[in-house]
């Protein structure tokens, strides 16, 4: 089968060209000049290591090389790319450096996907140097939603800075461009807040990650969670890291609710003054913040000013979702108040679809995962809101496939939750259209993974499923076709050493290792630097 018919996500226009195939040689070149030089770059670092070619970077052209250009495409916004492949070379246009990112992540598609193998690794191909061909074909793409991303909960169980950056490179090869860190639970405290020269209550902030770092979730999941948290150096890192992928990092602290290693880590933020015990079990919704105290507000306003102030990209998520014990004016009072905040430091304010019903400021993104819509539509109608679509039974990365998944959680109603279940929606829906939608997000919640073997298991195939909803034209997409093209997509995640759920009812091209007797570290391949 033509490689041409198995690229995910699926493009908008593919039209087979007559000719002969591009061949990626020994003799051949990347040219790029100016902002396309980084992504030619990137692109440079992942062909070395796989065909051990050279592949210097120029800055002219000649025939037999692969060319990156910043220039006109066609009218399909900031993410839009044409890619046009013949015996005389490999291009790749688009208006930004983000859309050449796309595009080069469909001609990585295009390879072999013996490509993807890492010289010295299981499925390593010993002629790594002979030529490889792509089909002579263009392609003109751009993506549905400008919002494409995945969550990962750090909260209830750490993930090390390796295994965040290694999961970036997984997700930006399907197109994903925002990366959503949970990194505050009543679990565990993960980002390292500093001390501020000015702090009238004398707040404890060192504590927050001296605390609540140290704690993990040991009441399900194969093995106890991990501990760990991040300096602000280290979220610098992923952030950096992300952007050479074309990944927003999201940070969230949640508030009012889920905010238990807070207390427990900072004893002035209680109205008594007295620490509230750690409480690493899988209970939600019986913490809260204290509306009537100053040392509330003080501290919702440092936090969220230091985390936004290391955050490059436009989004602050100050969650807002199962404060059940949070009295509900008080809950309104206090979105509302942590919303301003936010929107003070500059940043698009992003909270749960719970926050829809306070006070917003104008230009907020609302996730919506369950529960009440109307609040979000009429928020998405007035257009004072965008949304986020993360309806659990369609996006939550976290639930068991069926009874026999040996992690996962089972609190949604209906199932299985295959593959297919996360590909066969449409976001637009229940009022919502398209231009009220920011985008979709796969959230996967950690109570029960354990590093990042386990969670591949839980993220793919569905993540495939959403990257594909996410970008691809809704009336373009079909399960049957997709089916197909997910089994081929199969031996690029086994070549990468990425673990997934076999589902029986797809032919998969090969056989992913199983992340509960192999080794649950970091997979073979690893990350590949900017």
């Amino acid at each position: 089968m033509n490689v041409t018919e198995l690229l995910i996500p699926k493009p908008v226009h593919v039209a087979v060209l007559d000719g002969r195939a591009f061949t990626l040689g020994g003799a051949t070149r990347i040219s790029a000049t100016g902002a396309a030089v980084p992504v030619a770059g990137h692109l440079a670092s992942f062909l070395r290591r796989a065909t051990c070619h050279e592949l210097p970077l120029v800055s002219d052209f000649r025939p037999g090389d692969v060319a990156l250009e910043l220039t006109r495409t066609f009218d399909g916004g900031p993410e839009a790319y044409a890619l046009t492949v013949t015996d005389a070379g490999a291009r790749v246009r688009a208006d930004t450096p983000a859309g050449l990112f796309n595009g080069i992540q469909t001609l990585r598609q295009l390879f072999d996907p013996a490509i993807e193998a890492p010289p010295d690794g299981p499925a390593g191909n010993t002629d790594r140097q002979r030529d490889w061909t792509v089909p002579a074909v263009e392609i003109k793409d751009a993506p549905r939603f400008r919002y494409r991303g995945l969550m990962l909960d750090v909260a209830r169980s750490f993930f090390t800075v390796a295994e965040v950056k290694e999961q970036i490179d997984v997700m930006a090869q399907l197109k994903f461009n925002a990366l959503h860190l949970h990194l505050t639970d009543d679990q565990a405290w993960r980002i390292e807040i500093h001390e501020p020269e000015n702090n009238p209550s004398g707040l404890e902030y060192a504590n927050l990650t001296a605390v609540g770092g140290a704690v993990n979730h040991p009441g399900v999941g194969l093995t106890p969670g991990r501990t760990g948290f991040y300096t602000q150096q280290d979220y610098r890192d992923i952030q950096a890291y992300a952007a050479a992928r074309n990944i927003t990092v999201v940070p969230e602290i949640d508030l009012p609710g889920h905010v238990n290693a807070a207390l427990a880590a900072v004893p002035r933020l209680n109205p008594d003054g007295m620490a509230k015990p750690m409480n690493a079990t899988g209970e939600v919704g019986y913490s809260t913040l204290d509306a009537d105290i100053p040392a509330t507000y003080e501290f919702v306003s440092e936090v969220l000013g230091q985390v936004a102030a290391i955050t490059d990209g436009p989004y602050l998520h100050i969650g807002g979702d199962e404060a059940h014990v949070t009295g509900h004016e008080n809950y309104l009072a206090m979105v509302r108040e942590f919303a301003r905040i936010g929107a003070a430091t500059g940043k698009t304010v992003v909270g749960w679809n719970e926050a829809a019903e306070a006070d917003l400021p104008d230009g907020s993104v609302v996730q919506y995962w369950f529960g009440d819509f109307g609040q979000v539509l009429n928020k998405a109608e007035q257009g004072t809101a965008k949304v986020i679509m993360s309806p659990a039974d369609r996006t939550y990365l976290d639930q068991k496939y069926d009874s026999t998944s040996p992690i996962g959680l089972s609190w949604v109603d209906g199932g299985p939750f295959t593959w297919s279940e996360y590909y066969q929606w449409n976001p637009a829906q229940g009022g919502l259209e398209d231009q009220h939608i920011l985008g979709v997000e796969g959230p996967l919640w950690t109570e029960t993974v354990r590093g990042n073997r386990q969670a591949y298991w839980l993220l793919y195939p569905r993540a495939v499923s959403l990257a594909e909803v996410a970008w691809s034209p809704q009336e373009a997409r079909s399960l049957g076709d997709f089916r197909r093209r997910l089994g081929g997509f199969g031996e690029r995640l086994a070549n990468q050493g990425v673990t997934f759920q076999p589902a029986a009812d797809v032919e998969w091209s090969a056989t992913p290792a199983d992340p509960f007797t192999e080794p649950n570290n970091t997979t073979e391949y690893g990350t590949i630097e900017a």
